[in-house]
């Protein structure tokens, strides 16, 4: 599988190869999570090449993920049954399909859409990447995503914000923006905002980040 735009795909491959090589190790809770993160990474990806609706993105997000890690762990002599994992990333992703299909739409719309990943930024001890999606000189949408093992406290959160959702994926509804978070990453879509409107966004993004913690 090749990751076009993010080193962190790469990163989540890799090591969902090894989580999935290892199932007895780990809560398949830890596997869910990452499964999901590497579909909302290609979903991502997909879209700055492919103008598809919402259920179509994640449908060929997951086939793409599923085919290409079944491939590989084939190749180790490791057969996988990914029908859970599936089923609940379709659950997980469907609001994070549908903000990243309308982004996706309005940034094809005009010329020069890219995706622009910058410095890495650390948030209690842990690193975490943005990514910003533009068209022009227009910000279309921010992703924020830790670039190792942590997790979101979800009751941190809650303490601080109006959360909906006992679990991730959660949203919250914060300066009229609806950010989703799940277990390590928060994706907000900022169509049509100014320079400074998304520089105030994006501060919060970086509170919010405060509350990942490590794994």
């Amino acid at each position: 599988m090749k990751f076009l735009y993010s080193p962190n795909g790469a990163y989540l491959f890799d090591s969902l190869i090894d989580l999935l090589r290892n199932q007895e190790r780990h809560n398949n809770i830890v596997v869910d999570a990452a499964f999901s993160e590497l579909v909302k990474e290609t979903m991502l990806e997909k879209a700055q090449f492919e103008r598809l609706t919402d259920i179509a993105l994640l449908s060929t997000s997951l086939n793409l993920v599923t085919q290409s890690l079944d491939s590989e762990l084939k190749s180790r002599g490791i057969e996988v049954d990914f029908s859970s994992y599936v089923k609940d990333a379709q659950n997980r992703l469907k609001f994070a399909a549908k903000e990243i299909a309308s982004l996706a739409a309005t940034a094809h719309e005009g010329e020069n859409q890219r995706q622009v990943p910058e410095p890495l930024v650390t948030a209690q001890s842990i690193q975490f990447q943005f990514t910003s999606l533009t068209m022009g000189s227009e910000f279309n949408g921010l992703y924020a995503f830790a670039v190792e093992t942590a997790t979101f406290d979800l009751e941190a959160l809650q303490k601080k914000y109006a959360v909906e959702g006992d679990w991730f994926p959660a949203t919250i509804s914060e300066n009229d923006f609806l950010f989703i978070v799940d277990y390590s990453s928060i994706l907000v879509n900022l169509s049509n905002l100014s320079h400074d409107q998304w520089a105030k966004t994006k501060e919060k993004l970086v509170e919010m980040m405060n509350c990942l913690r490590p794994d």
